[in-house]
């Protein structure tokens, strides 16, 4: 090992801290974590072990007025740290004040910025001294502490502060900042305390419970002004302080030394493919950098690269920045190929995972398949290959959202005229592609009764119809007093549960009210030619659909099985492809579109000339379902409206039930669905916005799937469905009660303060 101070880093789970001091790596005192000095670069290592196996992470922190050689040193002992664990961490550029959410969440108490640094000659607080300070505390999550001037013309309603004048501490809350922001100020203030008068301080909360003389000696301490001189939240400075060019191209660049100097060349914009990397089964030889416009730099490292690629890639990246008059902090990581997280994976089409995933729009084991089953007994050893194929190809979306076998009572409206219209039971299952659906389904479950609001959009229906649809699905669960999950389904994405409603009945027919449909044995179905062709798609008999795609040739996948009427005979067409299970459901679908005609089964090749001139003739079709989306792992994102009423979306990473937000809109991405979950706590406004923001966050998605045509599954806190809180490593249900409200907090303030002497 190449550096002393790094033996045994990273061989035990959790945080380690170095400061650079003369070109080194010093070990920083554990009761500091959290203060960093503006003049000073730090390397962080966090340590993970999960089902047995380590993970690491490396960020080398930078200070607004650190020194190029200590800013170069912290870089390279970086490297060097990564090498000691076998070139398996992501590694992280940071810089002061714009840190990634992955850093400061390291450190629950927040960051804290400090003047001076080693090469200043700072000295440590003096824990009896009287210097007063005005820290604010900024974030809605994880929180940065920085000091400001001390007057009031720093403050604002939005933001909480922290006053220290020595042996007593004042935390001084915002007209509008939320209970989470108040909870961490308080949090910060006790670090106060104990990192910088060894815990002899009093701290002391000012908020809308203050007497009219505590608030007073608040500002009697600053200095200057009252409560009403404090600006509003507009003028706290929006968390989001440099936006990218929305319009730019997402852009992949090699960094190479084939040629003998080292050189960077552009190899692709988006849409990328995976095969763009170079990696071959020894893995690829050279590096690349990956420019997201809006979500920084990536900088991946192939297994088979130089040692000097390695290291000239980092630095490369930061040219790059400059180049292309990015603002120094821009984030910057740097990954290994075999280890890419899901934030680089989205922006690459025919992802390669591995085999023992099943992908179904997100990573799916075995044991999870298994799980989501609505059958007690069900064995997951028979899923055999051919199994397998067939739920990723044809199970429906949401596949893990399974609260119950389908058997509860439905009810089933469609949108006329901007109003819900009864569906009368002999019709349910039958959906138009021209309209818009409420289905509400109610069970039973824990001895407890449980809805759930489905609202339709067919492809073609109108606008207005699919907003009257949202519109009527939140009415509804108002009458039930909130107590419904509502889902957003959108034509050719059922989930998997609500395809199991209509027990293998449900046929999808094109046309619709709006299109003038016509009438035709008892469907409202439109038809000019008496010819019609139905895509089958199944993966047992409960969830097998018949779907109406165009009269065409082109229409066709010999993956697939089709069902084809026409006005002498209804063919029952088998993909070469198809697998045996999808030819019984084929036949099932064929008895239910074409009930008056016994199906003649065609094998594909094998097709008489009247089959072709029914598609107006022969043409080329798709002989496979290829799967261009990665398989990615779920991801968990915060919501919430700015004061400048902006959509904020911020990612957390190695997300944990505990960072719910219930002040705030939650948006959970598992790959194949995206849950919002709704706080008990979030004001009505984002309540009535949490649709408009998963479809907001869907568009800022950059992977190649379809952003407006993605299921939205509405949750509210207290009441999450298995799917959802299967996502979680751990769940407790019990666990918003636990939490310590802002008014329990006070009390423990107020009894640490009885034991201070004055």
């Amino acid at each position: 090992m190449s550096h002393a101070e790094f033996e045994d880093a990273g061989s035990e789970p959790g945080l380690l801290v170095w400061r650079i001091e003369n070109f080194s790596a010093v070990p920083y005192p554990k009761k500091d974590y959290g203060m960093f000095y503006t003049g000073d670069s730090y390397i962080v290592l966090y340590t993970k072990k999960v089902h047995g196996k380590f993970s690491w992470d490396i960020h080398f922190w930078l200070g607004k007025e650190t020194s190029q050689d200590e800013a170069g040193a912290a870089a390279i002992l970086s490297v060097e740290l990564d090498d000691s664990l076998g070139g398996a961490p992501v590694q992280h550029r940071e810089v002061q004040e714009h840190e990634s959410q992955l850093f400061l969440s390291h450190f629950p108490a927040g960051v804290r910025y400090l003047a001076g640094g080693v090469a200043s000659g700072f000295t440590r607080v003096d824990p009896d001294a009287v210097e007063k300070r005005l820290f604010q505390v900024k974030g809605k999550r994880n929180v940065r502490v920085r000091q400001v001037s001390l007057d009031v013309s720093a403050m604002n309603k939005g933001d909480c502060f922290i006053l220290d004048v020595g042996k007593d501490i004042y935390v001084y809350t915002g007209q509008k900042s939320k209970r989470t922001e108040r909870l961490k100020a308080i949090s910060a203030a006790n670090q106060i305390r104990d990192q910088d008068h060894a815990g002899r301080a009093k701290v002391h909360i000012i908020d809308a419970f203050s007497t009219q003389g505590e608030v007073a000696e608040f500002f009697e301490q600053l200095g200057s002004g009252s409560a009403d001189d404090v600006a509003d939240e507009k003028d706290g400075g929006d968390d989001t302080e440099f936006e990218r060019n929305q319009e730019a191209v997402v852009t992949l660049y090699k960094v190479s030394d084939e040629s003998g100097e080292m050189t960077l060349s552009k190899v692709g914009v988006k849409p990328l493919h995976h095969n763009l990397l170079d990696s071959s089964d020894l893995g690829a030889q050279d590096c690349f950098i990956l420019d997201t416009v809006t979500s920084g730099i990536f900088v991946w490292i192939g297994r088979q690269c130089t040692k000097q690629e390695k290291v000239e890639a980092m630095k490369r990246a930061e040219k790059f920045l400059a180049s292309h008059n990015y603002p120094a902090w821009t984030k910057v990581q740097r990954i290994v190929e075999g280890a890419e997280p899901s934030a680089f994976k989205q922006y690459f089409k025919g992802w390669r995972e591995a085999a023992d995933q099943v992908g179904l729009g997100r990573v799916y084991t075995l044991e999870q398949i298994a799980a989501s089953m609505p059958e007690p007994d069900f064995d997951p050893s028979c899923l055999h290959a051919g199994k397998l194929r067939l739920l990723a190809k044809h199970c429906g979306h949401a596949f893990g959202f399974m609260p119950d076998d389908g058997s509860g009572e439905v009810q089933v409206w469609r949108v006329q005229d901007f109003e819900l219209a009864p569906v009368e039971p002999r019709a349910h299952g039958f959906f138009f592609g021209g309209d818009s659906y409420v289905v509400k389904y109610s069970y039973r479950k824990d001895n407890r009764d449980k809805y759930i609001l489905y609202f339709w959009q067919g492809q073609d229906s109108t606008q207005d119809e699919k907003a009257a649809s949202a519109l009527h699905a939140v009415r509804l669960d108002n009458e039930l007093h909130g107590k419904a999950v509502q889902v957003r389904v959108t034509q050719g994405n059922e989930p998997r549960h609500f395809l199991r409603i209509f027990k293998g009945k449900m046929i999808i027919f094109m046309g619709g009210k709006a299109s003038g449909f016509r009438n035709l044995k008892d469907h409202d179905t439109y038809d000019v030619d008496g010819t019609r062709l139905f895509h089958v798609e199944g993966t047992c008999p409960d969830d097998v659909r018949a779907v109406q795609v165009p009269e065409v040739a082109a229409s066709l996948n010999s993956d697939d099985v089709f069902v084809l009427e026409t006005p002498g005979t209804t063919y029952l067409w088998i993909g070469a492809s198809a697998i045996d299970e999808e030819k019984e459901f084929g036949a099932n679908a064929a008895a239910l579109v074409s009930p008056d005609n016994e199906a003649v089964t065609v094998a594909e090749g094998q097709e008489p000339e009247e089959f072709w001139a029914a598609l107006g003739g022969r043409a080329d079709y798709q002989k496979s379902h290829a799967n261009e989306t990665p398989a990615l792992g779920p991801r968990l994102f915060h919501c919430f409206i700015s004061a400048w009423g902006k959509l904020r979306v911020e990612e957390i990473d190695d997300y944990r039930q505990q960072d719910l937000d219930g002040d705030d809109i939650m948006v959970l991405d598992s790959g194949d669905e995206v849950y919002v979950w709704v706080g008990a706590k979030s004001s009505p406004e984002e309540q009535q916005q949490s649709l408009k923001m998963a479809e907001e966050y869907l568009k800022t998605d950059p992977s190649e799937r379809s952003h407006d045509r993605n299921l939205i599954i509405t949750v509210k806190q207290g009441d999450e469905p298995q799917s959802f809180t299967s996502l979680f490593a751990s769940w407790d249900p019990a666990l918003w009660e636990s939490l310590p409200s802002y008014e329990e907090l006070k009390l423990k303030v107020a009894a640490a303060n009885a034991l201070i002497e004055d």
